[in-house]
């Protein structure tokens, strides 16, 4: 019987069962496709954790701590395991404090010209097919490393300076010396922040202004801001304010309620302000 000849049931039969026969051929390809993104992502994730390790480690080579999570009471002590650890929060890359290593040239980390510190961070991914694994080590757990140099910042030393030719002139009597007044003491800043506003419909669309203070000789050199809703924003020496950020209601009946902290480290210590709650109202 020919095509023309068959009932119009049998067709759309014929054609739901070729389509049930290739769908999953485009479902392993489409995975496929998305877990090859994936991979490309993972892969420059790690190799960004590395290089802001070693930016880091290129001002602070020696604040750090080999296998020590990074937590608001190291963030002074372990600053290049902070920055490496930040760069791929919320990734589908994993990396642990133990997956980070620093080693200067030469040993010591001593700051001078010529000097370098190296940060290498090996990354862990998972595939979601097992479609790649033969291609990346016939594994659906896909492990990625990368390394990154960084010249230790120094400034050179100071030209010797000649001496004054002799003089036949009497030598005039020495002036005293007054006391120095000693430096002001580094202490641990204050942290603080205005939102504006604090609530409102949702979208709601909050600007931050920051109040945080500091001793005079011991500026805040770390900003960490915390929304509340599993997102961050930190800033290094400059620009510590965030962009404006939007807050969410939790569904059409209920409001959504988020408790934003300010952490601010300088030398001496950091220090965390006091709660703010913006309401994103339904």
């Amino acid at each position: 019987m020919s095509m023309r000849n068959r009932p119009a049931g049998s067709r759309r039969g014929q054609a739901l069962v070729e389509f049930a026969l290739i769908l999953p051929v485009f479902l392993l390809l489409f995975a496929a496709t998305l877990d090859l993104g994936r991979v490309f992502l993972a892969q420059i994730s790690v190799t960004n954790a590395a290089r802001e390790g070693a930016m880091q480690a290129a001002q602070t080579p020696t604040s750090f701590v080999a296998g020590a999570a990074c937590t608001p009471d190291t963030l002074v002590t372990n600053e290049i395991m902070c920055r490496t650890l930040l760069e791929v929060r919320g990734s589908t890359v994993d990396i642990q404090p133990a997956d980070v290593s620093v080693t200067c040239s030469p040993a010591g980390c001593a700051s001078a010209i010529g000097n370098t510190v190296s940060v290498e961070v090996t990354g862990h991914f998972q595939l979601l097919t097992p479609l790649l694994s033969p291609f990346l080590g016939g594994s659906q757990d896909v492990t990625f490393s990368a390394t990154s140099t960084a010249q230790l910042a120094a400034l050179p030393s100071p030209g010797t300076i000649p001496s004054a030719p002799p003089t036949t002139e009497p030598t005039p009597t020495p002036t005293p010396t007054p006391t120095p007044t000693p430096a002001p003491v580094c202490t641990v800043p204050s942290a603080g922040f205005t939102p504006n506003p604090v609530s409102g419909p949702s979208p709601l669309v909050v600007s931050f202004a920051d109040t945080s203070t500091s001793s005079e000789n011991c500026p805040i050199r770390q900003w960490i801001w915390d929304f509340g809703d599993k997102t961050t924003f930190v800033a290094y020496g400059t620009g510590q304010l965030p962009p404006p950020h939007t807050f969410l209601r939790q569904n059409q009946n209920k409001a959504g309620v988020y408790e934003v902290t300010l952490t601010v480290v300088n030398d001496a210590g950091s220090n965390t302000s006091s709660a703010q709650i913006i309401t994103a109202n339904p």
